[in-house]
């Protein structure tokens, strides 16, 4: 039986091998179209060797090759714990799951320790199998383990220690074993808490600004907000997308412009509102002169943000402190003279126009 199993194995493997990549790339459409990210998608198919140590481990288990359940492996490794329920809940719902062989190894005993994995079995739902691009893999299964980054490290430095299960620990080093996964666990549900809280500090965040702007200190989850309901921004913004016909793409990463606003001693949102709200017509000007020769096809959405600050710099006409502006933190800009002269001439043309208009 050994050898019937391990020759029609020889003879699936480039069909398994097959079955392997649709199921990587169904995944990550799915995945992605059920906006849960993840950190990494990894899949093996069994070797020869492997498989032929497996039969014999567990001589007499397997009188075929179907009943071998993890010739085909996929990790999804997410960013999260709570992520590995989201990706548990969407495999269930898109494939048929092999309830009798699916384990969750993240269940421990009272007196067991480690970090595990959630192991699922499953095989193409009725639907999906009868499609022409998936119809060769219809009686074929795979086992997909899901973990979190930390589940994930415990598992690889756990493997690289060499030791597995609590009976192979010498008694001396259990304690660190016990000490060092509750660590892990600990974290990841830290982590998981941390991303619930913030989240809700974000849903909250307008409110927070429309009653007490002044207390309501500049950060990513403010400015964001401030990007999409200030008026003058979404002003400026229009004047952009009219400018250079680019289309604007979020971007979350306001790091550096937050840090930015440290240097004009703006640290809260009343404080930025208040500025733009008083150099409104100039900004605007500035936004209008700086950008009318400029031909994008994609801008990010924090763009406005970005060349306010350049008007707060250029306003001071002080070429020394627009220089050292322009070297405060992470820029891309020239920081040469010519640059920050160039900078108050455009300001102090968009000053000349708005006076005109007025």
């Amino acid at each position: 039986m050994r050898d019937k199993i391990l020759e029609e194995f020889k003879t699936k493997k480039t069909t398994l091998n097959s079955f392997k990549e649709r199921l990587v790339n169904l995944l990550v459409d799915l995945l992605r179209e059920n906006n849960i990210i993840f950190h990494q998608i990894s899949a093996r198919t069994k070797d020869f060797e492997s498989l032929s140590k497996k039969i014999d481990k567990k001589q007499g288990k397997y009188n075929s090759l179907n009943e071998i359940t993890d010739l085909v492996g996929i990790r999804i490794i997410t960013y999260l714990e709570s992520e590995v329920d989201l990706v548990s809940e969407l495999i269930q719902k898109e494939f048929k799951e092999d309830e009798l062989n699916s384990i969750d190894k993240r269940i421990l005993k009272i007196d067991q320790f480690g970090y595990k994995s959630l192991h699922i079995v499953c095989s193409l739902n009725d639907s999906r199998s009868k499609l022409s691009e998936y119809s060769s893999y219809k009686e074929l299964k795979c086992e997909i383990q899901i973990r979190s980054i930390l589940q994930h490290a415990w598992a690889e430095i756990e493997h690289d220690l060499g030791y597995k299960g609590k009976s192979s620990i010498p008694d001396e080093y259990k304690r660190d074993f016990n000490r060092l996964a509750a660590l892990l666990e600990t974290a990841d549900k830290g982590f998981d808490r941390l991303k619930k809280e913030l989240l809700e500090y974000e849903k909250n965040v307008p409110k927070l600004i429309k009653n007490q702007p002044e207390n309501v200190e500049l950060n990513q989850a403010s400015l964001q907000s401030i990007l999409s309901t200030n008026e003058i921004l979404i002003n400026s913004r229009e004047i952009i997308i009219k400018n250079t016909g680019a289309e604007i793409y979020e971007n979350k990463d306001l790091g550096n412009l937050i840090s930015k606003f440290m240097f004009f001693n703006i640290d809260n949102v009343k404080q930025l509102e208040d500025i733009l709200k008083t150099n409104e017509k100039e900004y605007l000007s500035f936004v209008n002169e700086y950008t009318k020769e400029m031909r994008y096809s994609k801008l990010p959405i924090s763009l406005p943000v970005f060349y306010f600050q350049h008007f707060l710099a250029s306003m001071t006409q002080d070429k020394d402190f627009v220089e050292r502006y322009f070297n405060y933190g992470d820029s891309s800009i020239s920081h040469d003279s010519e640059t920050a002269l160039n900078f108050i001439k455009l300001y102090k043309n968009a000053i000349k126009i708005t006076e005109q208009n007025n």
